[in-house]
Formats: structure tokens, sequence, C-alpha cells
């Protein structure tokens, strides 16, 4: 039995999407919880009364436990992951270059390809400079 490699793709696509539209929500999430802490420090930096030193330890806790090795590294296996089963998706619609939608398919996965790693790593590296500012300015004395 010969199967349309175009049809048995869908199951690809479906999978790169839940999975990849699962993980920039939450690396949207995560970079809005970023920002909110960011903007906690800019706005207790002072430290000059008893609630702003509670703010800044609260966004200790907050930073280090957004922005660790274990999120940066489960943030970059999910994007492999995604990027492989895509790849795999081309590598599979390679059978079927003589039907007249594979054209089609063929662009539709490589736009969504770099579309996703883009946005993806846009925004790895926009929590990454972030939580980079965030410590600098913890470290600093008031």
């Amino acid at each position: 039995m010969n199967a349309n490699p175009l049809a048995t793709v869908g199951l690809m696509l479906t999978l790169a999407g839940l999975v990849g539209s699962f993980f920039n929500i939450q690396l949207s999430q995560w970079l809005r919880d970023l920002v909110a802490v960011a903007q906690k420090v800019k706005l207790n930096k002072a430290q000059g009364n008893d609630n702003q030193q509670k703010a800044i330890v609260e966004c200790k806790i907050e930073i280090e436990k957004l922005a660790n090795v274990q999120s940066y590294v489960i943030n970059g296996l999910v994007l492999a992951f995604v990027v492989f089963v895509l790849v795999n998706g081309l590598v599979m619609i390679e059978a079927a270059s003589a039907d007249p939608l594979y054209p089609h398919v063929h662009r539709a996965l490589w736009v969504f390809l770099w579309f996703f790693i883009a946005v993806s790593l846009w925004l790895s590296f926009d929590g990454w400079r972030i939580a980079r500012g965030i410590r600098t300015t913890l470290a600093q004395k008031p």
C-alpha cells in the first residue's frame, strides 16, 4: 500500500502546530512575567523603606524562578523538537514532488519553519536580555 506523503505529512503539521503554538504561548507568558519583574525592580530599586526592600527580595526570588538553566534548556529542547518535526515533514513530502499540491505544501512548511524559529528565538533572546538586565540591576547597591 502506497500512502500519499502529502496526506501523511498532516500528522507532522498537526504535531508541530500544536507543540509550537503552546511553546510560543508559554514563551510569551514567560516574557510578560520577566517584563513585570523588571518593572517591579525599577520601581523599588531605591529600597528606601521596608516595603521596597521586601519587593526587591521578591524580585530576586522571582528572577531565579523564571530565568534558570532548566528554563533555557527546556526552551531549547522544545524548539529543537518542533524544528525536527518540521524538517522531517519536509523530507517526507519529497516523495510527492510530482503532486500538483506539492509546491504549496512545501512552501507552507518552509514558511512555518522559519516563522516558528524566528519568533521563538526572538522571544527567547529578548527574555534572556531582560533577565540579564534584572540581575544587573539587582546586583547594584541602592
